[in-house]
């Protein structure tokens, strides 16, 4: 993590209540930003994401006395005198870039107010000493593995319970701890668990599966082909029977990688090339994407002539930043991605995983980038301010 430049906005403006407003106004783009107002001692008094930089700081800066921001006590003329801002092109732009600004300028209170979600993720420890599925959103955990992004803490408990079904695995973690003395539930008589907890198979042994069936459900296709040759065998010897619940069990499987469940991977395989609208119509930002990382590494002013040279340098800057946990902001980038992964399709931004990439990819994620309308309040232009985010300092 110590590759992350520390944040700061790469424009700033001085604001003099006594002076020329208009032409302060003329310094200011009526852009799309992520911009923070700052006392004389660069004190932080409010962050904002809004469409139209210009018109927020003239309904804010200016002379009539308008109901704006958290109270209408603020006087803002009295109180701002620097304003930063870094512009944006696209909603995971501006998350992205609002996330560190927040995080930097107001340490001790962004988290309970930005309204970012945390992603969800599957943990397991196949070594620990009574193994389990456990959800979390916790991704600093060292030991195991972590398994995700699934959409949400609902999706997250379902795919444990699957889990369980799929591989049957203990579903009493209390019975389990008391191993190898305790005594068994209904799932051994159903021969639906290998029953550990009694001593039927060793911990040893039940650890095994537990690896096995961490490694089966973020690449299940293998397991499923197995499946599928003996349902096609059962039919073959006419056990139509048998053959049904295997069908019904690969269907079942067939979940993985669709859904909510579209994106669960190992946290170490977490990387992606994300392309989102740049600044002009037919541009592009592309940003890699790695454990805990977000960063933009190229603009690309229209389609791209060497999509090879992009991929090139997408995986030379992923290539060591592998990593099986992260810190706490690590985490909350993690978050903004999830974010933006489980929107519909029709949202703006596509994001290909590093994993399966291929030239052809870009240039058609660009095509399809392209295609993709901006919702109304995608406009910079708007003559409205556009507020998106707001925090203020108390």
């Amino acid at each position: 993590m110590d590759r992350i430049v520390p944040f700061n906005f790469d424009r700033e403006v001085r604001f003099d209540p006594a002076g020329d407003f208009e032409a302060f106004l003329k310094e200011a783009p009526a852009k799309w930003v992520v911009y923070l107002m700052a006392d004389e001692d660069g004190r932080p008094v409010q962050l904002l994401c809004v469409k139209n930089l210009r018109y927020s700081l003239k309904r804010r800066l200016g002379v009539e006395d308008e109901a704006i921001g958290l109270s209408k006590r603020v006087n803002y003329r009295e109180i701002v005198r620097r304003i930063s801002w870094k512009r944006v092109d696209s909603a995971f732009e501006a998350d992205a870039v609002y996330l560190e600004a927040a995080r930097k300028f107001f340490a001790q209170t962004y988290q309970g107010m930005t309204g970012f979600r945390p992603a969800w993720f599957l943990h397991v420890n196949p070594e620990a000493d009574f193994p389990r599925f456990t959800k979390t959103t916790d991704l600093g955990i060292r030991a195991g593995q972590l398994l995700g992004p699934v959409e949400g803490k609902e999706a997250a408990q379902a795919l444990i319970e699957d889990v369980q079904d799929w591989f049957d695995l203990c579903r009493y973690h209390h019975v389990l701890v008391e191993s190898p003395a305790a005594k068994p539930c209904a799932y051994k008589e159903m021969g639906k668990c290998p029953a550990p907890c009694d001593g039927t198979i060793s911990m040893a042994q039940y650890r095994r599966l537990v690896e096995w069936s961490s490694r089966a459900i973020v690449d299940s296709e293998e397991l499923i082909r197995e499946q599928t040759k003996r349902m096609q065998a059962a039919a073959k010897e006419l056990r139509f029977e048998t053959a049904a619940k295997i069908k019904s069990y690969i269907d079942s499987l067939s979940q993985i990688g669709t859904g909510p469940l579209r994106h669960l991977r190992r946290l170490r395989d977490f990387s992606f090339l994300s392309l989102q609208h740049g600044p002009r119509a037919g541009t592009i930002k592309s940003f890699l994407i790695t454990p805990g990382l977000i960063e933009e590494i190229a603009g690309v002013p229209f389609e791209p002539a060497k999509p090879s040279d992009l991929l090139r340098l997408a995986l030379t800057l992923a290539a060591d930043r592998g990593c099986d946990a992260v810190d706490p902001a690590g985490a909350e980038r993690i978050g903004v991605v999830t974010h933006h992964l489980f929107q519909p399709r029709t949202h703006p931004g596509l994001f290909l995983p590093l994993a399966t990439i291929d030239e052809k990819q870009i240039v058609k994620a660009y095509r399809d980038l392209q295609k993709q309308k901006k919702p109304p309040e995608d406009d910079p232009e708007t003559d409205g301010e556009g507020v998106f985010k707001e925090l203020q300092a108390l």
